[in-house]
């Protein structure tokens, strides 16, 4: 059984998550953005200096460079993925938090209204004891049958509005 206030916070973690993993895909979509467009811009700048090396030593040169690029260019699609990782998993654990707060609440408020409910319960049963015991004719019995049933109705219609 759960209470409106944990139903409520269910929806509003599955919302947050639905907007999270949205955030995630988009941000792991531009990282990747990102390295293409690094790896374009040094492929580029490679070809040029490829036409303008000379000798063999500067086209080896501008390919250790080309390489260089890619590699960097790879370094920055993986830090950028690392902290929107990083970003979504602390997004992730206030999620479990809050809900694990919401249950707990939960729990104690159901806990709270069945206590409260026992206790009734038991006053009920007394009342209708006493009242049994003083009654003097089967009509008067009735009514304390009665009153015992109606306290039984109300107790739990207290403890069903405490749960909500």
């Amino acid at each position: 059984m759960e209470t409106r206030e944990l139903q409520t916070q269910r929806r509003t973690g599955e919302e947050a998550k639905k907007q999270a993993d949205k955030v995630l895909d988009d941000g792991l979509k531009r990282a990747k953005e990102v390295c293409k467009e690094a790896k374009k811009q040094a492929d580029i700048v490679y070809k040029e200096a490829k036409k303008l090396a000379v000798d063999k030593a500067t086209k080896k040169e501008a390919d250790k460079a080309h390489k260089a690029a890619l590699k960097e260019a790879e370094k920055l699609r993986e830090a950028i993925e690392s902290e929107i990782w990083v970003v979504w998993h602390a997004s992730w654990d206030q999620r479990a938090e809050d809900l694990a707060k919401a249950v707990s609440k939960s729990d104690e408020r159901i806990e709270r209204a069945e206590k409260i409910y026992e206790e009734a319960r038991e006053k009920a049963d007394t009342a209708h004891e006493e009242a049994k015991k003083l009654a003097d004719d089967k009509v008067a019995r009735k009514e304390a049958a009665e009153a015992h049933k109606e306290a039984l109705k109300e107790a739990d219609k207290i403890r069903k509005e405490a749960q909500k």
